[in-house]
């Protein structure tokens, strides 16, 4: 996902300065002492405040400013209070600690690998009841169903990501490469290789994200365990074929590159920066890319298939978790802060600055979004391709332990030069006594 990138201190420091953030110790809010949370103090002629932890920066991190301030205008009761932090991994850091001390806040955004640890760490408010409100109109929201744990629905989208391809117009037509017209990534390959002998530059760039190397096993016919569930599977020829390709391209033909470390989202942006400046010729990104991305300069493209495979990316809820640790006037604040969100407007609203797919069917039809769509034709693409060929992120039964493994193996593979074959092995050895030990409880 983007998803949500970019080093925040500027963002934080912006928000501090519009919102009220207590510090030391907070009191009890009016209902009951015993029924307190540290982000709803409150006096009886102030609004109760909503702590809100999220990872986004960048023009995602000025959107939600700007819809949060909106929300708090609207209303008599609540005021939410955004607590950023560097990344999604950051927000999940700062929440464990914050359920450890049983202060949670009142509502957080978490990305998929995120959500699922945490749903299965029974830190989260089950939402059953209030989506089957006529209110929030379920059956209009996207990947609804990827909020669903062990029966109960412990997530709600608050936005849809889909990884897809940016590649600068000026240099693929400077050597007549139609991107639409390759039918694979080895092919994508060849004109990287061309960009590079003739430019100079980077060809393509790889994302240090581990998404996508996921997307581009899954697009080679791979899939992370067997259809029984018993045996991971991210040392199969499909895994191996994938990913031994792009290290090849990236550290012996060098005509693509990585870009890794830094603080929160830095390297994200500084791939996207290289593409923009001219020093590569395009990358694979998020959908979440396009509001700070320029249109005249790049255009997007969906992903390719590897070895004669169709393309399979993931198309994937980010969420909104709410908590059973919060009180009770918590849980309400933070759910009219989802459903203010969730509005057809809003969520449009959020896609059009953003680049991420609204999750409600009906806010393709908001003035907003047709008007986007008519100044810039590729804003419908991600939507295209989660809907012909996106695919169901994996549900990870260990809690995140075999996606951990894949992440450590994606740094060897990226970053060490380790042939995808023994960082593949190590990772599927580990990953499957976790499986493992999950299958027996």
């Amino acid at each position: 996902m983007k998803n949500q990138k970019r080093n925040t201190k500027s963002v934080i420091l912006s928000i501090l300065s519009s919102a009220l953030i207590f510090t030391g110790a907070v009191g009890c809010s009016n209902n009951a002492a015993s029924d307190s949370n540290a982000s709803a103090a409150s006096t009886p002629n102030e609004k109760i405040k909503l702590e809100f932890y999220y990872g986004l920066g960048g023009k995602l991190g000025e959107t939600m400013q700007k819809i949060v301030q909106d929300f708090n205008s609207s209303n008599e009761k609540y005021e939410v209070v955004p607590i950023v932090q560097g990344d999604y991994s950051e927000t999940l850091q700062a929440l464990q600690a914050s359920l450890a001390a049983g202060k949670p806040p009142a509502l957080a955004i978490n990305a998929y690998p995120e959500f699922m640890k945490l749903a299965k760490s029974d830190a989260l408010l089950p939402l059953d009841e209030r989506i089957n409100q006529p209110e929030y109109k379920k059956d209009d929201v996207l990947l609804l169903a990827q909020g669903k744990y062990n029966d109960a629905m412990l997530g709600v989208p608050a936005y849809v990501s889909t990884q897809m391809m940016y590649y600068r117009k000026d240099i693929f037509d400077k050597y007549k490469i139609d991107y639409n017209a390759l039918t694979s990534f080895e092919q994508l390959a060849d004109a990287a290789k061309l960009i590079k002998e003739k430019e100079g530059i980077n060809g393509w760039s790889i994302m240090w994200y581990t998404e996508h190397m996921i997307d581009y096993a899954r697009s080679a016919g791979g899939d992370i365990v067997s259809e029984d569930g018993k045996t991971v599977t991210i040392d199969s020829e499909e895994w191996v074929y994938a990913w031994d390709s792009i290290r090849k391209y990236i550290h012996e033909d060098k005509i693509m590159d990585t870009v890794y470390g830094g603080n929160g989202w830095e390297w994200w942006y500084k791939t996207i920066d290289n593409v923009m400046k001219g020093k590569s010729a395009g990358y694979t990104g998020s959908s979440g890319d396009g509001g700070d991305l320029d249109f005249t300069k790049v255009a997007t493209g969906m992903q390719k298939g590897f070895n004669g495979q169709p393309p399979r990316p993931v198309a994937i809820s980010v969420m909104f978790n709410l908590f059973k640790a919060s009180s009770k006037e918590q849980q309400e604040g933070a759910w009219e802060f989802v459903k203010f969100f969730s509005e057809a407007e809003k969520t449009a609203y959020w896609a059009v600055q953003t680049g991420y797919i609204p999750i409600r069917d009906s806010a393709v039809n908001t003035e907003i979004y047709q008007n986007k769509l008519k100044e810039n034709p590729y804003f419908s693409v991600p939507l295209e391709q989660a809907k012909t060929n996106g695919i169901a992120p994996f549900v990870d039964p260990t809690g995140g332990k075999i996606y951990a493994e894949i992440e450590l193996a994606k740094d060897k593979v990226l970053i060490e030069n380790v042939p995808a074959a023994e960082a593949l092995k190590v990772a599927k050895e580990k990953a499957q006594k976790e499986l493992d030990k999950a299958l027996k409880q």
